[in-house]
């Protein structure tokens, strides 16, 4: 397939940010000591193997659109605290929404398209289980003591 460039250009940086986030989910899955260990390596270790996954159907989507996957990996941050990771990991979910909207935006290969508005609400849905572990989340109107009855009273 040709005219696919600037996606193609995309996909490799998604893909760069996957193998990323691979690596520095099996670190953080690693380092964890205590009782944050028990709480925390499975969330780790099953985002390390999503994110390769990731990696793996992007990259064969490249070729179908006739370009060739780069394997590259960026920097890993590392960290021995739990709250530091969650924030790193919140930062590289947080980056994947952006470069697959923007694949988004250059796509048009129509079933590509779909693929990518479907991959999207998936990294969102990480973004939120992370905001939520780092309590970045609030939530409005749960604070009132006395229960509403169906009459307003």
């Amino acid at each position: 397939m040709q005219g696919h460039d600037e996606l193609i250009k995309i996909l490799n940086e998604a893909i760069a940010l996957e193998y990323t986030a691979c690596v520095q989910y099996n670190q953080h899955s690693m380092l964890l000591t205590g009782r944050d260990r028990r709480l925390f390596e499975d969330l780790f270790k099953e985002h390390s193997r999503e994110s390769l996954d990731h990696a793996k159907i992007w990259g064969d989507r490249i070729v179908y659109l006739g370009g060739m996957p780069k394997p590259e990996v960026g920097a890993i941050r590392q960290s021995t605290n739990l709250d530091e990771m969650l924030q790193m990991d919140l930062e590289i979910e947080e980056k994947a929404v952006e470069i697959y909207s923007r694949a988004h935006k250059a796509c048009k290969h129509e079933p590509t398209l779909y693929m990518l508005e479907n991959h999207i609400l998936d990294e969102d849905k990480d973004v939120e289980e992370l905001k939520k572990l780092l309590g970045k989340v609030k939530v409005t109107g749960a604070h009132s003591a006395e229960p509403k009855t169906a009459s307003g009273g």
